[in-house]
Formats: C-alpha cells, sequence, structure tokens
C-alpha cells in the first residue's frame, strides 16, 4: 500500500489548520525530502568513483597458429624439399675421392660421443625402396635401419634423387656402437652411412649422395675385406661447430 494512502483525501481537509493535517503532510515532506538527498548523495558518490577510476586494461593478445607473425615465423622455416638437388652435379666422382676435399672431420665436424645420447639422437628410417643388409641376415647384430636424426633429410632426398633414375639404394652400414669400425668413426654416432646401389653405378650414386645433401662422400675401396661403396656422413647439426681447415 502507497505511502500517500494514508493522507487524508482533499475534501476532508477543509481547513489546513485542522487537528492533525499539519503533522500528516509534514512527515511525508519529510520523508520525501530523505529520499531525494539520499539518491543525490549516491549519484556524487557514484560519479566521483567513476571519475577516480583507473583506465581499462587492453588484454595481452595471444599469438596463434593462425596469426600472421606465427605464418610469418613458419615461413622463414619451410620443410625441406625432399625431391630436388641442394647442389649442382659434380662433373665426375671418380674411385677413391671424396667431396669436399680433404678429411671427413673437416666437412662433417668430430665424433662427440660424451654429447651423444642414443634416446634422442637416433631414429628408424623406414622406406619400402631400400634394401636394408640387415632384414636379409639371419641373425642380425646390428640394425642398418638406425640413423642419427641429422642424417633423415639428405637419406631421404638421395632415395627420391635415385628412384628417378630406376635405381635401387642399398644400406650396408649405418649406426654401429661397435664392431670394425674405428674408435672416431662417425658410424658410432649414426651420423655416417654405407650405401651400394642397383641400377646406376657408384659413381652416379656418388654425384647423387653429394647433391642429396651429404656433408661428406666418399666413394671408398677399402684396403680390407669388403668392396667398393659410398660412406657418407652428415653434421651433428646445420650450425655444429667444425674444425677449422689447415692453411696451404
Amino acid at each position: 500500500m502507497s505511502i500517500l494512502d494514508n493522507i487524508p483525501p482533499p475534501e476532508k481537509l477543509k481547513d489546513f489548520g485542522e487537528q492533525g493535517t499539519f503533522n500528516v503532510w509534514m512527515k511525508y515532506a519529510v520523508i520525501t525530502a530523505v529520499l531525494v538527498c539520499v539518491v543525490g548523495i549516491a549519484a556524487c558518490l557514484l560519479a566521483e568513483w567513476r571519475g577516480k577510476a583507473p583506465p581499462p586494461v587492453a588484454k595481452e593478445s595471444t599469438q596463434t597458429e593462425d596469426t600472421p607473425k606465427a605464418q610469418t615465423a613458419e615461413s622463414q622455416h619451410p620443410p625441406p624439399d625432399l625431391h630436388n638437388p641442394v647442389r649442382p652435379a659434380p662433373a665426375t666422382f671418380p674411385l677413391d675421392t671424396n667431396l669436399p676435399p680433404g678429411r671427413e672431420v673437416f666437412a662433417s665436424g668430430p665424433i662427440d660421443l660424451a654429447t651423444f645420447n642414443p634416446d634422442t639422437d637416433l631414429i628408424r628410417f623406414e622406406d619400402s625402396r631400400v634394401w636394408f643388409e640387415s632384414d636379409h641376415k639371419r641373425n642380425p647384430v646390428e640394425d642398418d635401419h638406425i640413423i642419427h636424426r641429422a642424417m633423415e633429410v639428405p637419406l631421404k632426398r638421395l632415395v627420391n634423387l635415385l628412384d628417378k633414375k630406376g635405381g635401387k639404394l642399398k644400406v650396408h652400414d649405418a649406426y654401429r656402437p661397435t664392431g670394425i669400425h674405428l674408435q672416431n668413426s662417425l658410424h658410432r654416432e649414426g651420423r655416417a652411412i654405407d650405401l651400394t646401389s642397383e641400377g646406376v653405378s657408384l659413381s652416379e650414386l656418388a654425384k647423387l649422395a653429394w647433391q642429396a645433401g651429404f656433408d661428406f662422400v666418399l666413394y671408398e675401396k677399402p684396403g680390407r675385406a669388403g668392396g667398393e661403396h659410398l660412406h657418407c656422413s652428415v653434421k651433428r647439426s646445420p650450425d655444429a661447430v667444425l674444425p677449422e681447415r689447415p692453411r696451404n
């Protein structure tokens, strides 16, 4: 019920001085004045608070894979081309020669078993177009599928380049933690691999291996047991520090 319902109707207030009339009007006048003051004070306080409130803080943007910045970063490191040469083919690649000229350590770096971690540095390479020697032994001691991860890209590229020429790659030695290889052999890190092929000559295979991006390619005829083959190796990483070549 409204508080105004308690005010006597006008017809009953014939005289303002009638007993009780002034008290009734005064009572509701005071209540109205108090309400107006309260509302006014509240409005002033609200206006003052808004004036002192700090400006809204912009939310920090989050980068996603779809943002231009992320796309730019990705474009700086595109996936490697596995189907085309990364170097021009040499005119010839005779037996007992290597590219680049000089010792392997200056092209692929030295072995470093102190930092080598088989659990993280080695991967298993699979390709149905490749013949692996260990797959054809009754009781293989070594696994010719195991290589250093730095060798994966040039090896894949070589398989594709050789496939275009109708050849078939054969892997004979890859990761060898022990065995006939020397103590400083990169086979002990999986960074060296011994190859032959079917369908193309070893000289042609050597050219393709160099074009495929191996850091060191040797067309080798071992002095001990073993036939002619390629010995190819890679650096531990693209930014690996190599020994300084001696000046002539």
